[in-house]
């Protein structure tokens, strides 16, 4: 399934420009209807082992709250409103 705003697959996390916004495959995919974003890396945090070139950081796919690493999940932000 494809975001309906932007058409990349809502399974497939997404960054917005200045990738302050990470998007949560699993929030995404609950939604249905377009990448559900949150702050990054306040939402994900990060883990040497997921660490690429792209991202040397190494951020979790998931959301905390996805992970059950937090109980409280964070303000999400619409696809349609992350760079606006």
């Amino acid at each position: 399934m494809n975001c309906e705003h932007c058409g990349k697959p809502l399974k497939d996390a997404q960054y917005n420009a200045t990738e302050s916004l990470k998007s949560c495959p699993n929030c995404s995919k609950i939604d249905g209807h377009q990448h559900i974003y949150y702050n990054y890396p306040e939402a994900f945090g990060t883990t040497e082992l997921r660490s690429t070139m792209t991202h040397p950081d190494g951020p979790q796919s998931y959301c905390n709250a996805c992970r059950a690493d937090s109980p409280e999940t964070p303000e999400p932000i619409n696809c349609e409103d992350r760079d606006g």
